[in-house]
């Protein structure tokens, strides 16, 4: 129904529902005269009218106490059938579609969009007695003629409709609905209304069946059955009941058909309430005098419904008459009667009216006019006020305002007189007459005035108060006395009295007598009299005497006029001139005169005043003698140009330092003074009196007659203002009667001194402020030492000699030591403590007060006079500058377990072959230092290795050239000639060579027809050596053989000659003869041979030319050969020498590179070691100096090669030429023996220079690979030494080696990568898991990293809990001290009980600060516990870390192992690759071992951990032990204090007590466990650093192996990926 607004005929079937239900008044309406929307008829006349009949809840706003939806949960539609499947469905307030809220209600709706408010089901428990509400705010108030609900469910069994008048009105019932309505509601079913009560709430069963399921309409009528319905006009009971601006639905009771008793959830959420319609029909309540309502914005922004009033009503509900239309009473309309508000008559005086119902009964007007304007009254505001009169009707009410004093009654006449009492006058008899005063209820009285104290000495007073009309200074009823601070009543006075003076300081005064009036004067009779001349700046100028006219003249010589200065007589203390006046007779020339400001001035005490000429109504000058008379006074009509006090005024006389008279006026004018006169007075009985002279009565402190002396005993406050200063009494504390007035200073008396005798002289003690002559007594300090009394009554030496304190001077001061009056012994007296210079100067309690032990040793040093270094650390600790000693830093693995280093030379107890300051390095010849059990020998053999050293970790010695095994004891593979230059690589060439390994001798193992010592060449009758040198036809057999007889020949003849030219000396003729013999028949049968050779032809002299031209050829050739080697041999040499002076640039560098280490370096990381800053600038020089000395090493090995690679290229060359010369001897057999040993000479020549070449190459080789060694130990020390870890720089290295590993085997992969693709892929597999590898030990690092910054975190803890405790060390010393002085105390008072028992506060203050302090402490502790426990916990993570880090490298040696394995089987199916699998063999076992000492670290690092736990628990145990000892001397405290008495024997052992715990919270010890716990973590920060080192190299030779596996061979096995292994 909240859609009828829109339907035709809306109001039509309003109106008739309306009747239908009983409504009588709409009725009425609609079959009347008029319509309802009309106030006034045809006629103009007001009539009944009312807005529109509504539904008034259409697009209200309505509040449910519950909706479904938020859950959103499920119902089901209710069949009334038992078991069959019901329709279920969502209810979801956040979807459009599913969502049932309140407004669902009101909305428009139609049957083919129904729309519904439903509640949750009974599942969610709605159900009695739980009820829902529904409640409908109108707005405003209505006439509600029904209200209508349709429900989309059954109809409830119980439910009830109420409704409020006011928004915060209670809630009246207006109809019940139920089965049950005596259970439910206490009420009958059915019932009647009656007349006693119309507005009874009825109760009916008739919509509580549960049928129909849906639809079912409930319609209640308010008028329906109401015995007034027909009367309504006239019943105002049923008018209110009606009335209604919201209305609630109760829903009580769910109707259902028995079957929710068994719970089933389906049939729970059948049932449920909800309404698709609520309608309420009714008018908007205007009580007949409005035809429509509308809404109205307020101040909050939100809109109202108000009737729109007729009929001059107003009001939400037009419940009131307009303010001016009360002239009726306000009604309800009628059919009858309008009730239209009607006006009131208030003259136009007012704007409001109210009803008055006796007026109205008197008069039949109500109307009584508020706020009448104009002063009248009335009720039309007809008349004025009481007290008010107007002359005319029309003209405004004024107040009579007669005098309540004055007049005899308040009402005045018509023209507004008022009636006057005797001596009173004015028309509002306000005033006294004249001569008349104080206006009374008795009228006014006559004036008695003393004329001298009243102004203008008229004598007059005032009419009100009947006070006389005093001058300025003058008081009194009658003027008759001078106000408090002025005197002498005159009447030539204008003030009356002169103000007192008195320096200030008093403002009592008096006529003083016997004084009489004088005058200064200069006649000028006789001269100048000291007057003088001055400009207005002060420069002197001239001034005559004119005897003539017997005056002073001036004359200007330009426009600055000249003044005529006063003398001395003038001037000074010319304060008894004050009130009077200066005279004096002045005439210029000419009389164009131009005043100014400053024509009369007067100087005086930083005051400067002046006047103009004309001021004081003096004239302006002429060429005449005039007169001029100016009064010293500070009157404002005085015309002065400043305005001074009184006072001001009269300091300004009483030093008066210059008076001014102007002369001249204008330019080059004259002026002329004469009878200069200055009234005073001068102490004299004469007449006539000085009546204006003071004489003061003087406050306490100051004496005569201006109260300008000090008295004795009083002194000045500021002596600077001289008798202007107040004065204060001498305060000497009573040691004194008398002070210097000006400075106070007192004459002391009593042993006393000081200003003001506050202290006692020195050897005298006490309190001088107590005013007693027995302040001060005599010090009992020796040698009259000063001394003082303390709070507490004692006598207390204050200056006691350097090293002594206590009140008796009884103890050694902080920093002495000693016994002065022997309480432990014979007396010593104080020294100064001897602590070497190690202690903190500002610290408190460095040393043993008796015994002088330094307590508080510094810069890591011990000792009773902190004269020796901590365990750990070494130097001189009596030495400059501080801090003299240095950390061990003893190598961990280098130095005997527990051993510290001498605390002198700092040289750590090193294992056996091991040496270094630190123990850091094994000796020269030994290794593997980190075995924890000293360095083994190295056994390099002498023969293979460069000296005697070897690596420090991997025991590698340093092989020569073609060397292997780490010994150096055997030639690589392929290599031979085992001897003390190395071993020289076989060359063999694998073409000609059965395999690549030669024998000792390096010939190598030649094919079948393959010949040389490199099987590099064919066989004669062999050829094409690329191919395996095949064997040339049978044919050539039968002419090698020849060959090889000719050449077994000449090789005869060569020997022969060699014979015969080496050992000429001992052939004689006959052997000669028969050698010769010999020779010519070997030259026969060579002929015969040739000639044979030659096919049986002969031989001639041409062909033997030709012959003997062909070996000159081929000798040439070898010249120029023997000559191309010479040249090479000579460049070898060239660079040679360049390799030589590369190598002494290199030994030149490594030299500076050593130096700056072992000197620079050196202290820049013993700087940085002692400042604790081990990540400095420092490590990171020495890192990249070593760096920089690898590079350069790097440079000089690649330059080193490069000069070998060009020597091995003249070798080959030299044998290139020796195998020519020896191929061209053993082809031409015939070649001149001459040459012969010549050539040979020459190619030994060759080959000596060539192994020389060779020689110093691998010298220079073996030196820059040493070079490179020592920097690459260089940067490994420098890496070992830095504990910081650098992922990014690990990073970069490892990229480093990466690449430098690519490099060098690229060449080869580029080689067999065609003939290895496949393994290649295979390997690549594996590379995903060797950077996941490496991802993971960068994870680690990044754990470790934290582990390291919590260690940090740990450490300062412990140096904050270390200073804690250091400080709770000073207050506890502090303690002692009080504790000791109290039992000192105590011990001297024993037979004072009563006076100690006096001192009880003062022993609780001390036990308080005491419990103060072992709070403080145990809190101290209680975070040394804490830290103690966080560095327990990280030490256990450490552990986890390292077990990990030792699980992680398990595994990276089984991988590395499996990778040996396949390498080893690649090198039984691929030689070429063999040496580079020996090498990775050689790194694989290099690396095992340092997978081993890592092993060993680990479990190192784990007992350090384990130690480090234990040490903690140590320190916790003992941390808890001092606390509980601490908690009993705190009992024992607490004991005394609450016992009311002192037991010495207990304060003793609370000593001792106390005693023990100071001596285990040594600070030498703390210090000492805190020195080892750094000396701990800095071991466990080398580890992790070397354990960091370590995993980037397993990591580099990861990948060096994957390398080294893509290069393998396919199918040599059967590869296996990495996750596999």
């Amino acid at each position: 129904m909240a859609g009828w607004r829109g339907r035709p005929g809306f109001r039509t079937v309003l109106n008739f529902l309306a009747c239908v239900l009983g409504v009588v008044s709409p009725c009425l309406g609609a079959v009347g005269r008029h319509t309802m929307g009309e106030c006034v008829d045809r006629q103009g006349r007001a009539q009944r009218c009312m807005p529109e009949f509504e539904n008034a809840a259409f697009n209200k706003l309505v509040v449910a106490t519950n909706t479904c939806g938020d859950p959103p949960i499920e119902y089901c539609l209710q069949t009334g059938v038992t078991g069959v499947t019901k329709s279920c469905h969502m209810c979801d307030s956040s979807n459009p579609r599913l969502t049932h809220p309140p407004r669902y209600l009101t909305d428009f709706n139609n049957d083919d969009n129904t729309t519904w408010w439903q509640s949750e089901t009974m599942l969610q428990g709605v159900q009695y007695p739980n009820e829902v509400n529904i409640t409908l705010s109108l707005g405003k108030s209505f006439d509600i003629t029904y209200v209508r609900l349709k429900f989309h469910t059954s109809r409830p069994e119980s439910f009830a409709i109420y409704k409020r008048t006011t928004e915060d009105g209670e809630w009246i019932p207006y109809q019940y609905y139920s089965g049950s309505c005596r259970a439910t509601f206490q009420r009958v079913n059915r019932g009647v209304i009656t007349n006693r009560d119309e507005t009874e709430a009825l109760c009916t069963d008739e919509f509580s069946d549960i049928s129909p399921l849906t639809g079912g309409n409930v319609a209640f009528s308010t008028l329906e059955g109401r015995p007034s319905a027909y009367n309504f006009d006239n019943s105002l009971t049923l008018q209110d009941f009606v009335t209604a601006t919201d209305i609630k639905i109760t829903l009580n009771r769910i109707n259902s058909f028995g079957d929710e008793v068994f719970r089933d959830p389906k049939v729970l959420k059948s049932y449920y309430y909800a309404i698709s319609d609520f309608a309420v029909g009714g008018r908007c309540k205007c009580n007949g005098h409005a035809a429509s309502c509308e809404a109205n914005v307020n101040t909050g922004g939100g809109a109202r419904l108000i009737c729109v009033c007729e009929h001059n009503t107003a009001g939400v509900d037009c419940d009131r008459c307009l303010p001016m239309f009360n002239d009726r009473p306000w009604g309800r309309a009628t059919a009858s009667d309008s009730h239209e508000c009607q006006a009131c008559n208030c003259n136009n005086l007012a704007d409001s009216c109210e009803f008055d119902s006796d007026l109205y009964r008197r008069t039949g007007h109500g109307g009584r006019c508020i706020g009448c304007r104009q002063n009248t009254a009335g009720p039309n505001c007809e008349r004025c006020l009481e007290y008010y009169y107007r002359a005319q009707q029309n003209d405004p009410c004024q107040p009579c305002n007669c005098n309540p004093l004055g007049s005899i009654q308040q009402q005045c006449d018509p023209l507004g007189r008022c009636q006057c009492k005797p001596g009173v006058g004015g028309d509002k008899c306000d005033r006294c007459q004249d001569g008349h005063f104080g206006l009374s209820e008795a009228g006014c009285r006559q004036c008695s005035c003393d004329s001298a104290g009243t102004v203008n000495n008229a004598g007059a007073c005032d009419q009100v108060t009947g006070q006389c009309q005093c001058k300025q200074n003058v008081e009194g009823p009658r003027c008759d006395r001078c106000k408090p601070g002025y005197f002498n009543l005159d009447s030539t006075n204008p003030s009356g009295c002169i103000s007192c003076f008195c320096y200030g300081h008093s403002a009592k005064c008096a006529v003083a007598s016997g004084y009489a009036a004088s005058v200064i004067s200069t006649p000028f009779t006789t001269g100048q009299r000291g007057w003088t001349g001055e400009d207005r700046f002060g420069n002197e100028r001239e001034i005559r005497w004119t005897q003539v006219g017997e005056n002073l003249g001036a004359t200007a010589d330009s426009q600055e006029p000249v003044y005529f200065v006063a003398p001395a007589e003038y001037l000074g203390n010319q304060r008894l001139s004050y009130g009077q006046t200066l005279t004096f007779k002045l005439r210029v020339d000419p009389e164009d005169v131009r005043l100014s400001a400053e024509d009369i001035v007067l100087e005086g005490n930083g005051i400067r005043l002046s006047a103009a000429m004309t001021a004081q109504q003096n004239p302006v000058p002429r060429r005449v003698n005039q007169e001029y008379s100016f009064r010293l006074h500070e009157d404002p009509s005085l015309g002065w140009n400043q305005r001074l006090t009184s006072f001001d005024f009269n300091r300004l006389l009483s030093n008066l330092t210059s008076l001014k008279i102007r002369g001249t006026f204008t330019d080059r004018g004259r002026g002329f003074l004469d009878d200069v006169r200055l009234n005073t007075a001068v102490r004299s009985g004469a007449q006539p009196a000085a009546s204006w002279v003071e004489v003061c009565e003087c406050p306490e402190g100051l004496t005569g007659q201006f109260c300008e002396q000090v008295v004795p005993g009083y002194k000045q406050e500021n002596p600077q203002l001289g008798p202007f200063s107040p004065v204060e009494q001498c305060f000497c504390n009573s040691h004194s009667a008398t002070c210097d007035t000006v400075t106070g200073e007192c004459s002391c008396q009593h042993n006393t001194e000081g200003i003001y005798c506050e202290r006692c002289l020195k050897g005298y003690y006490g309190d001088a402020t107590q005013g007693t002559p027995n302040d001060c007594q005599p010090c009992p300090c020796p040698n009259q030492a000063p001394c003082d009394l303390a709070p507490n009554g004692e006598v207390v030496c204050t200056s006691c000699t350097e090293g002594y304190i206590g009140d008796r001077c009884e103890r050694c001061m902080d920093g002495y030591y000693g016994d002065p009056i022997g309480q432990y012994g014979q007396p010593r007296p104080c020294q100064r403590c001897i602590c070497s210079g190690n202690i903190d100067e500002n610290a408190v309690g460095n040393c043993n007060s008796i015994t002088g032990e330094c307590q508080k040793c510094v810069y890591f040093t011990t000792g009773t006079a902190c004269e020796r270094c901590l365990p750990g650390y070494y130097g001189d600790a009596t030495s400059f500058p501080k801090p003299p000693c240095k950390p061990c830093n003893c190598y961990q693995f280098g130095t005997q377990v527990g051993g510290e280093c001498d605390q002198t030379t700092g040289q750590c107890p090193c294992l056996s072959n091991v040496v270094g300051l630190q123990c850091d390095r094994c000796v020269d010849g030994y290794w593997n230092i980190n075995s924890g059990s000293g360095c083994e020998l190295c056994d390099c053999d002498s023969t293979g290795s460069l000296d005697t050293s070897c690596e420090l970790n991997s025991g590698q010695c340093q092989c020569k050239p073609g060397v292997g095994g780490r010994q150096c004891d055997q030639c690589l593979p392929n290599h031979y000639g085992f001897s003390s230059s190395g071993c020289t690589a076989c060359d063999c060439d694998p073409r000609g060579s059965l395999r690549l390994q030669c024998d000792e001798f390096g010939s190598c193992p030649c094919r079948e027809g393959v010949v040389g010592d490199k099987c590099d060449a064919c066989k004669e009758n062999y050829y094409d050596v690329a191919r395996g040198c095949i064997e040339c036809p049978a044919c050539y057999g039968l002419v090698q053989d020849k060959v090889d007889d000719h050449r077994d020949k000449l090789r005869q003849l060569r020997d022969l000659i060699n014979n015969v030219g080496v050992n000429p000396d001992l052939i004689n003729d006959q052997k000669f003869e028969e050698r010769l013999k010999q020779v010519e028949e070997l030259a026969k049968d060579l002929l015969n041979e040739a000639r044979k050779a030659a096919g049986g032809a002969g031989i001639n002299a041409d062909s033997l030319r030709q012959a003997l031209d062909a070996l000159r050829d081929k000798v040439n050739e070898i010249e120029k050969a023997k000559n191309n080697a010479q040249a090479t041999t000579n460049d070898a040499k060239v660079k040679v020498q360049d390799a030589d002076e590369t190598i002494r640039r290199i030994q030149d560098k490594l030299r500076e590179a050593n130096n700056y280490l072992g000197n620079e370096g050196k202290q820049a990381l013993d700087e940085a070691k002692q400042a604790a800053a081990n990540f400095g600038q420092g490590s990171r020089e020495m890192q990249e100096l070593a760096e920089q000395a690898k590079e350069l090493a790097n440079d000089q090995t690649e330059d080193a090669q490069a000069i070998e690679d060009t020597a091995n290229q003249a070798l080959q060359t030299s044998k290139d030429a020796l195998k020519a010369v020896r191929d061209a001897l053993a082809g031409q057999g015939d070649i001149a023996n001459k040459r012969i040993p010549d050539l040979e000479r020459k190619l030994q020549d060759a080959e000596e220079q060539l192994d020389k070449v060779n020689q110093e190459a691998a010298d220079a080789l073996a030196n820059a690979e040493a070079s490179a060694d020592r920097a690459t130990k260089i940067l490994a020390n420098a890496q070992a030494r830095q504990p910081n870890i650098d992922v990014d720089d690990l990073k970069r290295q490892t990229a480093a080696i990466k690449d430098e590993a690519e490099n060098s085997l690229l060449p080869d992969l580029d080689k067999l990568e065609a003939d290895n693709r496949q393994t290649v892929n295979d390997i690549n597999d594996n590379y995903d898991a060797a950077e996941q590898l490496l991802k993971d030990a960068q994870d680690k690092q990044d754990v470790i990293d934290q582990l390291l910054a919590r260690a940090d975190a740990a450490n300062d803890k412990a140096e904050q809990a270390e200073q804690k405790g250091r400080e709770t060390l000073g207050e506890a010393q502090k303690t002692l001290e009080y504790l000791s002085n109290f039992e000192a105390k105590v011990q001297e008072s024993k037979d004072k009980a009563d006076e100690a028992l006096g001192k009880e506060a003062e022993i609780r203050r001390i036990i308080d600060e005491a419990v103060s302090t072992t709070d403080q402490a145990e809190a101290a502790l209680g975070s040394a516990d804490s830290d103690a426990r966080t560095a327990k916990k990280t030490a256990e993570q450490a552990k986890q870390i390292a077990e990990g880090a030792a699980a992680d490298a398990k595994q990276v040696k089984e991988d590395a192992a499996t990778i040996y394995d396949q390498a080893t089987a690649v090198n039984n199916n691929a030689d070429k690759l063999k040496g580079d699998v020996d090498s990775a063999e050689n790194t694989f076992n290099q690396k095992k071992r340092q997978a081993d000492d890592d092993e060993t670290r680990v479990n190192a690092a784990m007992d350090a951990a384990n130690d480090a736990q234990r040490k903690a628990d140590v320190a916790m145990d003992k941390v808890q032990g001092t606390l509980d000892r601490v908690n009993k001397i705190l009992e024992q405290l607490d004991r005394f204090s609450g016992s009311g008495g002192l037991d010495e024997g207990r304060l003793r052992a609370v000593q001792a007590e106390y005693d023990r715990i100071k001596g285990e919270l040594d600070p030498d010890a703390i210090n000492a466990i805190i020195a080892n716990l750094r000396i701990d973590a800095r071991a466990q920060g080398r580890l992790l650093a070397y354990y960091e080192n370590l995993r980037g190299d397993v990591m580099s030779e990861i990948r060096n192996l994957e390398e080294i596996l893509r290069s393998l061979p396919d199918g040599c096995f059967r590869p296996q990926k990495i996750e596999q292994l």
